[in-house]
């Protein structure tokens, strides 16, 4: 085992991948041993697909990206003990992720910006803060279960408005929908730069450009080829003109070119 744990820190491209990697093998060691549920803090895009390839890597079965609903983007890796077949069927009390519902007193309307704002000021590290769902007068916090008293009873201002904090089931949380612009049109190939000059309105040139300067990122992680492909769902920012999402690929045209479409977020 030992060279099994050699083998997946070779992953590593950064000093902290090793670090999150070490983390990982230690969850899933500690699943078998204790027969309980094991999990990291949450992990952002880059992170997520990192372990999902260590996992690969390992043929674990009881692995799981989670972020308390379908949809999240800051998601946990899990690990669930054998007699468990998905997170849903971790008791609610061991649950590792809590919701709580800020509610802005006065029906002030605050941003992602504020709220995430005011849980750092309270000296959360930003690993415990999963997804945050703002919604016209609220917003649904996902927590690690740790801090979610300690969340609910410290914080009362957000922005420049004071807040009430309540609990809220995980299946009762407020999803807004995504808000984008659709796109279609046809490119050559997938490439990240004939992708990316759909995405952003960009010529050719300028998406090469941009991949150059690292300014672009492919699920979370820094894409410098402009000849990788892109697969179908893949997320691409671009920094300073925001997120797309290829959300569809078709078939080909007359022409032979191959149909997308991409939603650009707004």
């Amino acid at each position: 085992m030992p060279a099994k744990r050699e083998e997946l820190l070779s992953l590593a491209q950064q000093p902290e991948d090793r670090l999150l990697i070490s983390q990982l093998w230690d969850k899933m060691s500690q699943a078998e041993k204790y027969f309980q549920p094991a999990c990291t803090p949450f992990l952002d895009l880059r992170q997520q697909n990192l372990c999902r390839t260590a996992m690969e890597r390992m043929g674990n079965q009881g692995f799981f990206l989670y972020g308390g609903y379908p949809q999240a983007e800051r998601r946990l890796a899990l690990f669930l003990p054998d007699y468990m077949e998905t997170p849903d069927d971790i008791p609610l009390e061991d649950n590792p992720i809590c919701a709580l519902r800020a509610i802005p007193r006065g029906g002030v309307e605050l941003n992602h910006r504020d709220y995430l704002g005011s849980l750092m000021g309270l000296g959360i590290r930003r690993e415990m803060v999963g997804d945050i769902l703002v919604s016209p007068q609220s917003a649904d916090i996902l927590l690690t279960a740790e801090m979610g008293e300690y969340v609910r009873h410290n914080l009362e201002k957000a922005g420049h408005a004071s807040i009430v904090m309540e609990p809220v089931a995980l299946e009762n949380l407020l999803i807004p929908p995504l808000q984008f612009k659709t796109l279609r049109d046809t490119v050559p190939s997938l490439r990240l730069d004939a992708v990316l000059t759909v995405a952003f309105s960009l010529s050719r040139g300028e998406a090469a450009e941009c991949i150059r300067r690292g300014l672009v990122q492919v699920d979370g992680a820094d894409a410098l080829k402009g000849d990788k492909p892109v697969p179908e769902g893949a997320r691409i920012s671009l920094r300073g003109k925001g997120k797309a999402i290829l959300a569809q690929i078709g078939g080909l045209s007359k022409k032979g070119r191959i149909q997308i479409e991409v939603h650009k977020l707004i």
